[in-house]
């Protein structure tokens, strides 16, 4: 018979995506595995609001909050940290209730010279890392390291049929993304042009202001939860340019993840976490050079059956092994584990 666990998950903010992402999708499944997760989101967000003015009263909100939730952190078994409290400084977390587990899903350590990054890993039981490029650098720390990918709910993002007529090159991100679009900016306005019929399809809160890729090849959509699996299952084929950067190879590629989970063949940058899951099988290309991603469009936009193929290799891959599934078994372990050794 399993122990009841009880744990408090504090996290950066109900609309910070990694909230979405890596906290609040654990409620439900770790309530079957007898693990009850409460969530202490940030008051408004651990990130400063952009005018400056509003920023000392944004601390005094976010501190106060958070010194309530370490109270409160002292009635639960186990506490998870998801990242710092109050972005890139160390605060309250290392007066949280014990044992705690610190879930990382970028390269926090970049900023502040890695100031709340360290200062947190020193005072936690263990840390899950979003990929293994983060858990290469909080090994030196010493603790217990279990990498579990931002996972994708396979039950709800899964493929639908496409239009036979509309063919669409897509991406989907926030409009603060845009930058490695307008990296490739260059191949995508050729690969349009050679390739009449062709679409580029934007899904985010902002329309894109491209200089060379005309409006009528371009197909916005605003982001919406409603509309996103729709918009994502309906491409044919799925992007993720990024830059070549310690933050880059931080991310946890769960866009390139949403396409895959769609059937999407994908192009995607060709390092970090991405090359990671390349090596599973053929699910699209990387691409480095714009020579590289010309003949990478271009090799899945003249082949159907690559396509069709890759896509239905792309969905079984994270059916496998980045589903929320297999996340769930995961957090248990790491949960059931940490509790333990702490008694």
């Amino acid at each position: 018979m399993k122990k009841e666990i009880s744990v408090m998950a504090f996290t950066q903010g109900e609309k910070v995506p990694s909230t979405r992402f890596r906290v609040d999708y654990l409620k439900c499944g770790l309530k079957e595995k007898k693990i009850k997760i409460n969530i202490s989101n940030a008051y408004e967000s651990a990130y400063p609001p952009s005018e400056r003015k509003q920023r000392l009263l944004w601390a005094i909100k976010e501190f106060c909050s958070r010194l309530f939730g370490v109270c409160k952190s002292f009635k639960f078994d186990v506490v998870i940290l998801q990242r710092e409290m109050i972005s890139t400084i160390p605060t309250l977390e290392r007066f949280t209730k014990k044992p705690r587990i610190l879930d990382v899903d970028d390269a926090i350590w970049l900023r502040r010279d890695g100031w709340a990054a360290n200062a947190i890993a020193k005072h936690v039981d263990h840390i899950v890392c979003g990929n293994t490029y983060i858990a290469d650098y909080f090994r030196k720390f010493g603790k217990p390291i279990t990498i579990i990918a931002t996972p994708v709910n396979i039950d709800r993002f899964f493929p639908l049929k496409k239009d036979c007529v509309a063919k669409i090159i897509g991406w989907s991100g926030t409009s603060g993304g845009f930058k490695f679009l307008y990296d490739i900016e260059d191949v995508l306005a050729q690969v349009l042009k050679d390739n009449q019929g062709w679409r580029l399809r934007i899904v985010s809160d902002q329309y894109p202001r491209f200089n060379k890729i005309p409006d009528e090849s371009i197909e916005f959509v605003q982001w919406a939860v409603e509309n996103e699996v729709n918009s994502i299952a309906t491409m044919d084929i799925g992007l993720m340019p990024l830059d070549d950067t310690e933050w880059s190879r931080g991310k946890c590629s769960y866009k390139m993840l949403l396409y895959m989970a769609c059937g999407v063949p994908v192009v995607v940058s060709d390092f970090g976490m991405n090359s990671e899951i390349l090596k599973n099988g053929f699910v699209g290309y990387g691409a480095i050079t714009p020579a590289e991603w010309y003949s990478s469009l271009n090799a899945l936009i003249n082949s159907p059956l690559d396509r069709e193929l890759a896509g239905q290799h792309a969905r079984d891959i994270v059916v496998k092994k980045y589903s929320q599934y297999q996340a769930f078994n995961e957090w248990e372990r790491v949960i059931r584990e940490t509790a333990e050794k702490s008694r």
